[in-house]
């Protein structure tokens, strides 16, 4: 399957489909007056033989719930559309970020959209070969097949002065930062499978460390020295940026399903209901399982801090975004109190990535997030249909070639 920005048709309304390691999220969403609006949600649970270790086990089991939760996101509306856009959930994503100068002959002709994607596709085999070593260090794998799902183009500088749209412009040497992002070949089948089953057009495979920093494009704090965190089940996603540019992404192969393994260990009277019952009130049952908390929550926030300070040496953090099902309140005061004592910023500011949204309690916020950042991340692609030159800082070629 090829993708390319021309393939999106006009149409007004479409599904965010997050397919979680233990619950299935779903947003009907309707584009009005160039904004998003969220006329329909749904979360259904998984079974536990449905994804093993962060990764789909079973293709039936998750189409099924796949259809349930559509069905029931389509409740009370009178029609559900057929095009539908997929967070991409692999933890054996693997993303690469590549400095390339390029000297233009002609220095008197206008730059063109064409030029940029042209620069961009000479720096894809080389970064293949980037990411097939992290593979080996990663995984021990010594050969997979790897498919290019995206290339975003994060930065852009003409003759050594950045902009944010170089279109039209005229110059000599043109600087950018790619990022690109690989999965496996056999991962993007499995999905493909999938999707034949729902009969829904497939728009495109979006990765977390793409969609992640999409909200907070609209914050005043877009351009201070960030970091996204995501807390998921079976992993942890984290996005530094600093003025909007990704300067890199890192996974952790595991989140809050870890807790639940500590408590299974420490807590063997407790069922299952009750345990995920705890975690899912974390704030009111902390000083019963203090001990158990706090095992996780220093193991979680240690690794956090290596991830993020191999992410770049040169960190002064000044906001930390948090999301995912297990963000909350609690998580974001305790890890305010943890990087007080680290020396990777001032005062850092910690925050709920998404303060409301339409149709969600708050409870479910951080549930819904990945799905919302689907749906700005598909916002912006009708944006781009119909002004090819809009925001091309931002612009994203999704490509299957």
């Amino acid at each position: 399957m090829s993708f390319k920005i021309s393939h999106i048709v006009d149409y007004n309304q479409f599904i965010a489909l997050d397919i979680g390691t233990s619950k299935i999220k779903v947003l009907v969403c309707s584009i009005e007056w160039g904004k998003t609006k969220i006329v329909g949600s749904a979360i259904m649970r998984q079974s536990k033989k449905n994804i093993i270790d962060g990764e789909i086990a079973d293709l039936y089991g998750v189409s099924e719930t796949i259809k349930k939760a559509i069905g029931k996101a389509w409740e009370h509306l009178d029609e559900i559309p057929s095009d539908i856009v997929i967070s991409l959930g692999s933890v054996l994503t693997f993303s690469d970020i590549i400095q390339m100068n390029y000297v233009r002959e002609n220095t008197e002709s206008p730059i063109t959209m064409s030029e940029i994607d042209d620069i961009v596709k000479k720096v894809e085999h080389t970064s293949l070969d980037r990411v097939k070593r992290k593979i080996r260090e990663r995984t021990g794998i010594i050969e997979s097949e790897m498919k290019l799902v995206t290339t975003s183009v994060i930065s852009i500088m003409v003759d050594g002065k950045k902009l944010g749209n170089p279109i039209g412009f005229t110059g000599r040497n043109i600087k950018l930062g790619v990022i690109n992002v690989f999965v496996p070949l056999s991962y993007v089948n499995m999905i493909q499978n999938i999707w034949r089953g729902l009969s829904k057009n497939i728009i495109s495979l979006i990765p977390s460390i793409i969609t992640l920093p999409k909200l907070l494009e609209e914050k005043d704090e877009n351009f201070d020295f960030n970091c996204c965190i995501d807390f998921g089940s079976s992993k942890t996603t984290i996005v530094v940026l600093n003025r909007g540019e990704i300067l890199w992404g890192n996974t952790l192969n595991f989140g809050f399903s870890l807790l639940e393994e500590t408590f299974k260990r420490k807590e063997t009277r407790l069922w299952y209901l009750d345990i995920e019952d705890h975690i899912a009130h974390i704030d009111k049952t902390y000083e019963q399982y203090k001990e158990i908390y706090d095992i996780f929550l220093q193991i979680l926030f240690d690794a956090i801090f290596v991830a993020i300070t191999d992410i770049s040496k040169e960190l002064f953090l000044k906001n930390i975004f948090i999301s995912g099902g297990g963000a909350s309140d609690f998580l974001q005061q305790k890890l305010s109190e943890y990087l007080e004592t680290k020396n990777i910023g001032n005062n850092i500011c910690v925050q709920m990535t998404i303060q409301g949204m339409e149709n969600v309690t708050r409870e479910d916020l951080g549930v819904f997030s990945h799905a919302l950042w689907l749906a700005k991340a598909t916002e912006e692609m009708l944006l781009l249909k119909k002004d090819p030159i809009a925001r091309i800082l931002r612009y994203i070629i999704y490509r299957y070639e």
